[in-house]
């Protein structure tokens, strides 16, 4: 018999969940089974909206589910894309379906939108300044044209993708960076009293009709001084446009209030978490965590069935499968746009002379900085 593939011995994380909540149910610890499985999203026929950061692909994965994207409209920041386009790290909306495998789904859209673009000041640590925002890399943050957060510089010019890390909306966690050619700037906060947006003045005709505590998204034209955007177009996040996603909810998120009565707020939607099944997990949260939110809409409110903190392990971690772009050697290969060193990986079904430019590899890893160490490395012949 031939040995399985570590690829495929891994209970994703989704599955891990769902088996332990029937577990614990089935003991009596929780929802009756039966009940706890009619109140799964994503299982109604109702549709699935999920929000969160890409870890794979193969077809795209979002929060564990790998979705299938060959039918899916993509747009990248409001322009037409193909679903090739995608990188890890980058911030997704997806609007489609799953039924009863809980770790498989289908797109019908995907819509990406870069949180900051412009240059780089402050810089400290993994923290640093855009566009007026206060950014925070960690290690499971995505470079690409610069090998780390620790290689940043005052001056440079990124494009970020990430959650809202702040109530206030002016601090943010990156799950992606990269290093972009000059272009507009780019800026997301909430719209201040005196109609600014993280300390830089709005003006221009599109800003007149931005209100005061909206969570914006601005794109438009730095002035000379540095202190003001002429807003070229914005976007309202959240629900503030008033169209509700349709279907069962999936989040992931960071948590940036603790409210009353089993709520908080995860970046800007709120949540509420009085389930019985979820009070002492609710009693366990901080702000910071990074976390996935699953549920049903209830007016703007996210009405929760369950939820999953992210380990640092598991968000460090990538699954891609695809054919190789380009080849320089087995520590420096390119795969779905990804720098990947595969030196120390197990490889199965095949052997490192296989690896050339247009094989289809099937490889798990962990972030680092710019690549992807890769830990395991399938062949496929």
């Amino acid at each position: 018999m031939n040995r399985q593939s570590a690829l495929d011995t891994d209970i994703s994380r989704r599955s891990f969940l769902s088996l332990a909540v029937a577990g614990l149910t089935g003991c009596g610890g929780g929802l009756d089974i039966g009940v706890q499985t009619a109140m799964r999203p994503g299982t109604g026929g109702t549709g699935l909206f999920v929000q969160g950061s890409i870890s794979g692909f193969g077809s795209v994965i979002v929060n564990g589910i790998r979705f299938d994207d060959t039918s899916a409209t993509v747009q990248l920041d409001g322009i037409l894309a193909s679903a090739q386009d995608l990188r890890l790290g980058m911030v997704v909306d997806v609007q489609g379906s799953r039924g009863a495998d809980l770790t498989l789904g289908v797109a019908n859209a995907i819509e990406v939108w870069s949180i900051a673009q412009g240059v780089v000041s402050q810089v400290q640590g993994g923290q640093f300044k855009v566009a007026g925002m206060l950014v925070q890399a960690d290690a499971a943050t995505v470079f690409d044209g610069v090998s780390s957060a620790a290689a940043l510089v005052n001056g440079m010019r990124v494009a970020v993708w990430g959650l809202q890390s702040g109530i206030d909306g002016g601090r943010w966690t990156a799950t992606r960076v990269s290093l972009v050619s000059a272009t507009a700037v780019v800026c997301t906060g909430i719209v201040s009293v005196v109609g600014t947006l993280n300390g830089l003045a709005l003006s221009g005709a599109k800003a007149a009709s931005l209100i005061p505590g909206q969570l914006v998204r601005v794109q438009g034209q730095l002035s000379p001084s540095g202190t003001s955007v002429q807003v070229d177009s914005f976007k309202l996040l959240g629900l503030q446009s008033g169209s509700v996603p349709q279907g069962d909810v999936e989040i992931e998120g960071l948590v940036t209030a603790l409210l009353s009565g089993s709520r908080f707020m995860l970046g800007n939607v709120e949540v509420d978490a009085s389930s019985a099944s979820l009070v002492a997990s609710y009693k366990a949260l901080s702000i910071g965590q990074r976390i996935e939110v699953e549920g049903i809409w209830q007016g703007q409110v996210l009405k929760a069935v369950l939820f999953e903190v992210e380990s640092e392990q598991v968000l460090d971690e990538a699954d891609i499968e695809a054919r190789i772009e380009q080849f320089a050697s087995i520590a420096n290969f390119v795969v779905r746009g990804q720098r990947c060193n595969a030196s120390s990986a197990v490889i199965s079904k095949g052997v490192a002379a296989d690896l050339k430019v247009g094989v289809k590899v099937k490889l798990r890893g962990t972030k680092a900085g710019d690549v992807l160490m890769v830990t395991a490395l399938e062949i496929d012949n």
